[in-house]
């Protein structure tokens, strides 16, 4: 291949234009669409469209020297997954485990993770150094520590309560690590992986959009049927606390850059999902990051004066919006009013939790533990107590929550310290995540984690810009 070839494909991955060729393969890839009450691509628009996306980002691995190209794969893939495949409610699909789709998942991981490989491999030479020391790195792998232990000497430990944690591992220090020393940090690497977070952002509120507009999400008497928002990858709780982690990437843009005042709308419209997807955790805690974003803009950056006065523009429109379409809006607002402050069984969960640790403080029960809890089959993911130290306590017992700490110690060093904007809305995504966390189980997922890494990396990576 000419050179001259070979660096117009290295610009194009490099590009805003390949962040949104993945965006555009993994709405594609989760949007079900039907002909004549059959489903096109006979359901199998997943693996076309994200085969897609794999086979694009496999190649990408032949041509480019910078690993940037895969961190919005990384972090999209999971938003994929349609509702009529989903593994959890309503459908229990068994979709991905029958024997084609089985060899077809196979086949793209073989392809694509055979790439990484020969990526590093190709690239070592290259390849940046390992800071062990750095903050970030020390308090994951502290924290992972903690977790790998969890459940010694305790009645209920199982071969599982190593493997969960490897895995969390992976998706933890392993994208650290494998990020770390393959992506390019310079100003313009910043700039793609706040992009790719916006993007993400855009994705789970065009997916939400589109299920209210199709019909996916249901109304009685006029009111949202709470249990109907959802996606194939999570319920209302994993979406809208999806946003609150990811909306301050769109404020981020709003605070210096160009055409500031369209990202300040669509961070505004991801808010707005947060209240369409009827989780009142996401709600409360991505109103408290909506908050502080808002605060940063008001106060910082070049775009301060206009941001003030959109914002005035915006509680005006918001108020005749209100008074305008006030019925419509107590239809998604019923479900909040209903559920009110009821803690929907969390109280008696952590009562289970704390019990746990009482009877295993010092390295805890395990995750994999015999609770009993009629909405809950045993899977992959051990049942998740819905609040993280109620979690870490009765699961990893005090060595496991002294290494939570110094985690949080961490990373609250490392949003404070050589502080700039960048770093400013990069630690309200977390702690919007990690607020969020105390009453749900989203730090304990897989493609949280994912994200979660790559921010504290570009985080700490700031620094040297």
């Amino acid at each position: 291949m000419k050179q001259e070839r070979i660096e117009k494909l290295q610009a194009y991955f490099a590009s805003k234009w390949y962040i949104l060729t993945v965006a555009v393969l993994v709405l594609l890839g989760h949007t079900t669409f039907y002909v004549g009450g059959q489903m096109l691509f006979g359901g199998y628009q997943d693996y076309i469209f994200g085969g897609l996306m794999l086979l694009l980002a496999s190649f990408a691995c032949f041509v480019c020297t910078d690993f940037r190209f895969m961190i919005m794969p990384f972090m999209a893939f999971i938003f994929l997954v349609t509702l009529e495949h989903s593994p959890n409610v309503p459908y229990y699909s068994h979709f991905y485990i029958e024997p084609l789709p089985l060899a077809l998942l196979i086949v793209l991981a073989t392809v694509f993770f055979g790439s990484i490989i020969w990526f590093a491999v190709r690239n070592r030479k290259q390849a940046n150094p390992i800071f062990w020391r750095g903050l970030a790195f020390l308090g994951m792998a502290v924290f992972c520590g903690g977790l790998l232990i969890n459940g010694f000497f305790s009645e209920y430990y199982t071969i599982s309560d190593t493997l969960y944690p490897v895995s969390f591992l992976l998706s933890l220090l392993g994208v650290y690590v494998l990020f770390a020393a393959y992506v390019r940090f310079d100003k313009s690497a910043l700039e793609y992986f706040m992009t790719c977070l916006l993007t993400t952002g855009l994705i789970i509120s065009v997916e939400l959009l589109l299920a209210y507009l199709m019909g996916d999400v249901r109304f009685v008497d006029g009111s949202v049927v709470k249990e109907s928002v959802m996606l194939g990858w999570g319920v209302w709780t994993a979406i809208g606390g999806m946003l609150a982690f990811l909306m301050p990437a769109c404020f981020y843009f709003a605070h210096s850059h160009q055409h500031g005042w369209i990202f300040y709308l669509l961070g505004l419209l991801e808010y707005v999902c947060i209240f369409l997807s009827q989780s009142r955790g996401a709600l409360l805690f991505g109103t408290l990051v909506l908050g502080l974003c808002l605060l940063v803009l008001m106060f910082s950056g070049k775009n301060k004066k206009s941001n003030r006065i959109i914002t005035g523009c915006i509680v005006v429109i918001g108020v005749l919006g209100i008074l305008l379409l006030w019925d419509k809006l107590m239809g998604v607002l019923n479900n909040y009013l209903e559920y009110g402050f009821s803690d929907n069984g969390r109280y008696d969960k952590w009562r289970v939790g704390w019990k746990n640790f009482l009877d295993y403080p010092i390295f805890g029960a395990g995750f994999y533990t015999r609770f009993e809890y009629g909405d809950w089959e045993k899977a992959v993911y051990p049942y998740l107590y819905h609040n993280t130290l109620i979690q870490v306590l009765s699961s990893c017992g005090v060595v496991g929550m002294a290494a939570y700490l110094y985690h949080r110690y961490c990373t609250a060093r490392l949003v404070f310290q050589k502080t700039n904007p960048y770093k400013w809305f990069l630690g309200i995504g977390i702690l919007g995540l990690i607020s969020f966390s105390l009453l749900d189980v989203l730090f304990f997922n897989t493609y949280p984690t994912i994200i979660y890494s790559l921010m504290l990396l570009f985080m700490e990576k700031s620094e040297d810009q």
